[in-house]
């Protein structure tokens, strides 16, 4: 148990004595893109479970596939989080999303998206959402990645207990930084910030912090601390939901 315990001390330790990664910020080469591959996909998973005087057990597992605009582009993601105590269930979050893309310029893509969530205990039976805006890439690499999107949204939400549904016009108003700390680790803080246009005091934010550290071509640990925060929670419920996990990803 100590020696997992200094596992997140190590990897931070790994992270920031490596040698940095170059300065230039310049954007990529013809050359550099042309050898990326077309698509990229990630598949993470975290598990924990305790015995004796508490038994416990949480599980998570995401994945993501990305296809690079050529112009056009697609994204992938789903997400599930579970978690138990004493044979009894205290979370469990399914979450997935659908964006394409047009790349225009260097610097601006076109895009429109589709997501859906479940998560019984903030409350909602299912909430779907339509996006449809634009990125800015305002840093293009290779050390400072930085995205700003800007979209319009319709929001359809069935809520659990107290049984009422809602949908609304709203924005969405974003920000996705990545950090190369070294040739193999990366820091990303990823924000997104929900106004809904018709009740101005019923917005919603999203963070997430992600340190991600390569153990080989394939694999890596990954360290992540997400926060959801709802102004108008649904019934009774908290204004605020965080996870943190620690991943293994692999990916190609």
């Amino acid at each position: 148990m100590r020696s997992l315990a200094a596992l997140p001390a190590a990897i931070l330790s790994f992270c920031f004595l490596a040698p940095p990664a170059t300065a230039r910020d310049a954007p990529p080469t013809e050359e550099t893109t042309a050898d990326k591959p077309a698509w990229t996909t990630k598949l993470g998973l975290s598990y924990l479970a305790t015995s004796g005087n508490s038994d416990t057990e949480t599980l998570g597992f995401d994945v993501e596939a990305v296809k690079r605009p050529e112009p056009w582009g697609l994204e992938s993601t789903a997400q599930f989080n579970r978690a138990e105590q004493d044979g009894a269930k205290t979370a469990e979050r399914y979450q997935a999303g659908l964006r394409a893309t047009r790349a225009w310029t260097e610097r601006w893509d076109a895009f429109v998206g589709l997501s859906a969530e479940q998560d019984e205990f903030a409350g909602i039976d299912l909430r779907g959402v339509v996006e449809a805006g634009a990125v800015y890439h305002a840093l293009l690499g290779p050390r400072h990645k930085l995205d700003l999107d800007v979209a319009l949204t319709w929001t359809d939400e069935e809520r659990l207990p107290p049984d009422v549904d809602d949908s609304w016009l709203g924005a969405l108003l974003g920000a996705d930084y990545d950090l190369a700390l070294s040739e193999s680790a990366t820091l990303s803080q990823q924000v997104r910030y929900y106004p809904n246009l018709d009740d101005g005091s019923d917005w919603r934010a999203d963070s997430i912090t992600e340190l991600t550290a390569a153990l080989n071509r394939h694999f890596a640990v990954r360290l992540s601390h997400e926060i959801r925060y709802r102004n108008q929670p649904i019934g009774a419920n908290d204004d605020t939901d965080t996870t943190s996990k620690a991943s293994l990803v692999w990916s190609r």
